[in-house]
């Protein structure tokens, strides 16, 4: 390995990093941003800046600091490489959840969802109302258009069934299960487009 600053690899930096020491942590976090930088550089995300994208690569860096153990045979810069751009990837996840409509398959005993049954003293009674009848909508589509298999597995998923759990009692694989509410969500969301 290359030593860095006063004969210490970047190994040795982290570690000591670890144990508080502020001068190696910005050793550290300076040798290292060109990499997240770089990494950075490579990704898009929908309504943020290259800036932004670069900062959740320096938090995914700061992890790979916190949570470096050289008991594992794997050089820093390496580690550093896989947590920052887990970082970058679960955030362009988080934000495409927030940019896509959700529907939610979970809902209560009375078929609305914890959600929907908290009342929002925001909202004046028409708000209220449609959103109760979208609610109602939603249901109705799913009970309709549904084949008896994604029916089956809505209904055991609602009572929150692992994949596994739901294949067992209905009798197929748990490939088929997660296919099944593939297929439902894709109906769903069309249902929600074609809806607005």
């Amino acid at each position: 390995m290359e030593a860095y600053g006063e004969y210490l690899t970047a190994d040795d930096l982290v570690l000591r990093a670890q144990q508080g020491d502020e001068s190696a942590a910005e050793q550290v976090l300076a040798l290292f941003s060109p990499l997240a930088q770089n990494l950075a550089g490579r990704f898009y995300m929908p309504s943020c800046d290259p800036e932004d994208v670069y900062q959740v690569a320096l938090i995914g860096l700061w992890r790979a600091v916190q949570c470096f153990d050289p008991q594992r045979k794997a050089g820093f810069a390496a580690f550093a490489r896989v947590c920052i751009r887990r970082q970058i990837l679960s955030e362009l996840k988080r934000a495409q959840r927030w940019a896509a409509p959700s529907v939610s398959l979970s809902e209560g005993g009375d078929g609305r969802s914890w959600l929907e049954q908290v009342p929002d003293p925001r909202q004046n009674l028409y708000e209220q109302l449609s959103e109760r009848e979208t609610a109602q909508r939603r249901r109705e589509f799913l009970a309709t258009r549904l084949s008896p298999l994604e029916a089956q597995v809505v209904a055991l998923y609602r009572q929150h069934l692992t994949y596994r759990e739901i294949a067992a009692r209905i009798g197929c694989s748990p490939k088929a299960v997660d296919n099944a509410l593939a297929r439902i969500k894709r109906k769903a969301y069309r249902h929600t487009c074609e809806s607005r």
